[in-house]
């Protein structure tokens, strides 16, 4: 099963380094949005009360029009079928399609980050590691539900409407507990000051992964 997993993520990756048309994409409108964010707040003396909000606000955007522009490829060039014919089963390509969608808002993630920084005058006080950490696993949810609901999004006419619909109030969670792990690193606190939010993060993740494995199948047939 990994070794398909792993020519599956291959093909996505090298597609995406072929064309680049996700990740210029997704990084040019996610440094205009905090470009926006800055000028906004420009009068304002502690950007560190709203600063994580809008980083995670900026992921967020940035991750639906990457997550759109994944299976729209797919499906534009008949990708989804192509696949469905393979002999693998479609847990294996959720996990697959899971993974792609991680790589690439993980790469986005970076190039927001460092601009984010800049922008923001954020010192990282020597929790980058913890910030990574947070990072990754609030990306892993976003990803799960990207996922799913970009599957079945892509077959509906209204897709560019229909996922930010689906997915945005659904990740409300995973984002108030993401902003409340974030604004805690940059605050210099740790990461255990905050046990109950990164317990949240983690469970969603954990659920959403698991709803995704399950129903994945189900949505490519429909």
């Amino acid at each position: 099963m990994w070794r398909k997993i792993f020519v599956l993520v291959k093909k996505d990756l090298l597609a995406e380094w072929t064309s680049k048309e996700i990740l210029s994409s997704t990084v040019f409108f996610s440094v205009l949005v905090l470009m926006v964010f800055n000028f906004s707040f420009e009068m304002v003396t502690d950007r560190m009360v709203a600063g994580p909000g809008i980083l995670w606000t900026t992921f967020l955007f940035a991750g639906i029009l990457g997550m759109n522009r994944l299976f729209l490829t797919e499906r534009e060039d008949g990708g989804i079928e192509g696949l469905m014919l393979c002999p693998i089963d479609r847990t294996t390509l959720y996990i697959a399609k899971w993974l792609s969608l991680l790589v690439i808002l993980s790469l986005t993630e970076i190039a927001t980050l460092a601009v984010f920084v800049v922008f923001f005058n954020i010192a990282l006080q020597g929790g980058l590691i913890a910030l990574v950490a947070v990072i990754v696993l609030g990306t892993a949810g976003l990803a799960a539900l990207g996922t799913t609901f970009a599957a079945m999004a892509v077959r509906t006419r209204t897709r560019e409407m229909m996922l930010p619909m689906l997915l945005i109030p659904i990740s409300v969670p995973l984002l108030m507990a993401a902003v409340k792990c974030t604004a805690a690193v940059l605050g210099g606190a740790t990461l255990a000051s905050v046990g109950s939010w990164l317990q949240l993060l983690i469970a969603f993740d954990v659920i959403f992964i698991a709803v995704g494995y399950m129903t994945f199948p189900t949505i490519l047939e429909e």
